[in-house]
């Protein structure tokens, strides 16, 4: 089943940006959409676990 994705629009200043570019470029992630994905999710898994697991079994929409 195909995943529904949406747009999440952040600001954030300029010298982060470079940042998470640089990181990604030494990292394995493809893109900073990528990159912000998995951050997302890591931060789910720490922070609200319960959360994270509705994520991972498809629950609450169903939307990773």
């Amino acid at each position: 089943m195909k995943k529904e994705l949406i747009n999440l629009n952040v600001k954030i200043p300029k010298t982060l940006r470079e940042l998470i570019e640089d990181y990604v470029k030494r990292d394995l992630h493809t893109n900073m959409s990528e990159f912000t994905r998995d951050a997302l999710r890591e931060k789910l898994a720490k922070d609200a676990p319960e959360l994270a697991q509705q994520l991972f079994k498809g629950g609450k929409n169903g939307q990773q």
